[in-house]
């Protein structure tokens, strides 16, 4: 297992926080509705497995909706597996193994359809991972890439203080904030064909930010303080950052945006 990478990708996805923070982000339903249904029907009796599944929260809601398909969920941490299996533990058709997307535990060929979301932005070598899952992917089937392009970088006025500086620093990571709009030509290089490309807004955000999406960016801001202190050299520094990012995002008069892309690949 490659573990520097793994090690660099994950710099505070270790937090038990987080795991809840993502939960509450996202909506299953429409998940679903929007990036697997129009690909795979309800009665489909695919293999298909969640990479970097976290808490469950997506595998779980996967495993209702397609009765008669098998779902993997793979993920590094074991904490996180075990919320998984809690959440799963009177559902038959999902399972849960630990492992990295760099050295899937799966047998080469053996699953219908793969997908990762909101992980290959964290990667140093996010290629290799691109690569393992054509590995475990069959021939004719799916694999589904999904991440974000301009993540905190598309806003104005340009008033955060030290913003630069901190994506710059997390840079160094594995970091990518532009991961995005690279995704297709990195799963190219990992051997597949192009199937389709789904481009949306993401982070909208135009005026105060509302108070649920509020609470979220304050405890991801609260999660990331570590990194920042390393980045910037004290925790009082760091905690200015947090207070000056967050003091943006309630401000009437300013904007952020970043893009959803999805890149639907072929073996």
């Amino acid at each position: 297992m490659n573990t520097t990478n793994v090690k660099q990708s994950k710099y505070f996805m270790d937090d038990p926080r987080e795991a809840g923070r993502l939960d509450a982000k996202v909506n299953t339903d429409e998940f679903i509705e929007n990036f697997i249904l129009p690909y795979l029907k309800e009665e489909t009796t695919a293999k298909m497995v969640d990479i970097g599944c976290g808490a469950g929260a997506i595998t779980s809601a996967l495993a209702k909706k397609f009765t008669n398909a098998s779902i993997k969920g793979v993920d590094l941490s074991a904490d996180r597996l075990a919320n998984a299996r809690e959440k799963c533990a009177y559902i038959g058709n999902a399972e849960f193994v630990q492992g990295s997307i760099y050295e899937i535990p799966l047998k080469d060929n053996s699953a219908d359809f793969l997908y990762t979301r909101f992980l290959l932005e964290y990667l140093k070598d996010p290629v290799s991972g691109i690569k393992e899952m054509h590995r475990v992917c069959k021939k004719n089937g799916l694999v589904m890439l999904q991440d974000l392009d301009g993540q905190l970088l598309f806003h104005y006025p340009e008033t955060i203080e030290n913003l630069d500086k901190v994506l710059n620093g997390l840079s160094k990571t594995g970091f990518d904030p532009m991961i995005g709009r690279k995704l297709l030509h990195y799963g190219l290089l990992a051997g597949f064909e192009l199937e389709h490309i789904d481009i949306r807004p993401y982070h909208f955000i135009v005026g105060k930010i509302d108070e649920k999406n509020d609470h979220l960016w304050d405890l991801k801001m609260e999660i990331a303080l570590p990194k920042f202190e390393d980045i910037l050299g004290s925790m009082e520094k760091a905690k200015k950052f947090k207070d000056d990012f967050m003091a943006f995002l309630r401000d009437p008069q300013t904007m952020m945006y970043s893009n959803l892309c999805t890149i639907y690949l072929k073996k």
